[in-house]
């Protein structure tokens, strides 16, 4: 197998960026119309959701990695977000 010249890597990277953006759309729009018509969160929103937290996860994991500093301070807020929804999630579920 040989190694990909830089024209092959940007056609690649290219595709994959269009791919991406088509099935973000589509499942956002998949997402709205289920939104819509039953009335609740369903699985398209979910996997978005799901998606965009692997990624900022992934890449600020990375970044500390190499010592970016603000990979950590990023990561380090990221989680402390997560963390208060869901304390006030809890809170809401149980005294509604």
């Amino acid at each position: 197998m040989k190694k990909m010249d830089e024209m092959e890597w940007d056609i690649n990277l290219k595709g994959i960026k269009w791919s991406y953006l088509f099935l973000i759309i589509a499942l956002f729009i998949w997402g709205v119309y289920n939104y819509i018509t039953i009335g609740t969160m369903t699985l398209p929103f979910l996997l978005i959701i799901l998606q965009f937290l692997v990624y900022f996860f992934v890449t600020n994991v990375l970044k500390t990695k190499v010592q970016d500093e603000s990979g950590k301070k990023s990561l380090l807020t990221y989680l402390v977000f997560i963390v208060l929804l869901l304390v006030f999630g809890v809170i809401l579920y149980f005294y509604k």
